[in-house]
């Protein structure tokens, strides 16, 4: 059973902010892969980086901020996203343990785990929809950090609640798909895999969670990846680009990009996600997530005056 509600949303944030600072430049190389556009690229211009400079300090500096293009965006993105999905999944798992009951030892069942989990999928997506379209549109369109690109994004509104609904809520079906995919995955697939192969005898050791973290998340990568590509075109072209329309619902877009460019189409950008992203980032979350339990449970009493 996770900890406290509280104590679980401030570890998410911790490993949120591990998770960004490490792999951001992951994460701008998925989704240019994903709308075709070059993966080192000067995001004023949108061209390709010149590489007649490679190897030179100038080249080495604007490599590292296309690669970092958008990171105060996913910062804001991720601490909020990494710490509601950890609460989330405590607070889901504690009213259905005391809606179905739980097992013999307080812990919630395996039936009670992976539906918290889809749960945290829906209830996440609300926040993490418009946020990825604010980043995507700072590494993909070179709107800037959060401020600006959000500035740019509500413009496109009609001053009407309808039109701003319809503004921020592009993407979101595709979000909540991904989401409910990957969140069984990290909450629950992962889990069952290290325990698994640990013989299901005492602690899970490192070496049995980072297995579990790079299987499980593979897993839940490769059957969302789709989701994620439809997400990424449908918030990369907005209203004034000339794909909009093509890329205007879920359905749509599935449509239009496998007519038009294959059904490998909704593959692309599947290494540096389902092979590099997902999997490294999961490792780290889920082995920091359990250090900072074990901590906390090494020191109660530190942890009971924090909720007084």
């Amino acid at each position: 059973m996770p900890l406290h509600v509280a104590t679980e949303f401030g570890i998410g944030a911790m490993t949120g902010l591990l998770d960004c600072c490490l792999f951001h430049w992951v994460d701008t190389l998925k989704v240019r892969r994903q709308d075709g556009r070059p993966l080192l690229m000067d995001t004023r211009t949108r061209l390709p980086l010149n590489r007649n400079q490679l190897g030179s300090p100038r080249f080495a500096l604007s490599a590292i901020a296309s690669l970092y293009a958008g990171f105060s965006t996913n910062l804001s993105l991720k601490l909020p996203y990494m710490a509601f999905m950890f609460a989330f999944n405590a607070f889901n798992q504690r009213l259905l343990s005391s809606s179905f009951g739980s097992g013999a030892d307080g812990s919630a069942s395996a039936a009670s785990k992976l539906a918290a989990a889809a749960m945290v999928g829906f209830e996440v997506s609300l926040l993490l929809s418009p946020l990825e379209m604010v980043r995507i549109q700072g590494q993909n369109c070179g709107k800037g950090g959060l401020i600006s690109a959000s500035r740019a994004i509500a413009r496109l509104g009609d001053g009407s609640v309808r039109g701003w609904l319809g503004v921020w809520s592009r993407g979101l079906t595709a979000t909540a798909l991904r989401e409910v995919k990957y969140c069984c995955g990290q909450f629950f697939l992962c889990d069952k895999i290290s325990q698994t192969i640990s013989g299901g005898a005492g602690p899970v050791s490192l070496k049995h969670q980072v297995v579990g973290a790079v299987c499980g998340g593979v897993i839940c990568t490769i059957i969302s990846h789709p989701d994620d590509v439809i997400k990424t075109r449908m918030q990369t072209h907005l209203k004034g680009s000339e794909k909009c329309a093509h890329y205007a619902t879920y359905t749509a877009s599935a449509r239009y990009i496998v007519q038009t460019e294959g059904i490998t189409a909704l593959f692309r950008g599947s290494f540096f996600r389902c092979l590099l992203r997902v999997p490294l980032g999961l490792s780290v979350i889920i082995v920091a997530s359990s250090w900072l339990r074990a901590k906390i449970d090494e020191n109660p009493r530190s942890y009971a005056s924090g909720h007084r």
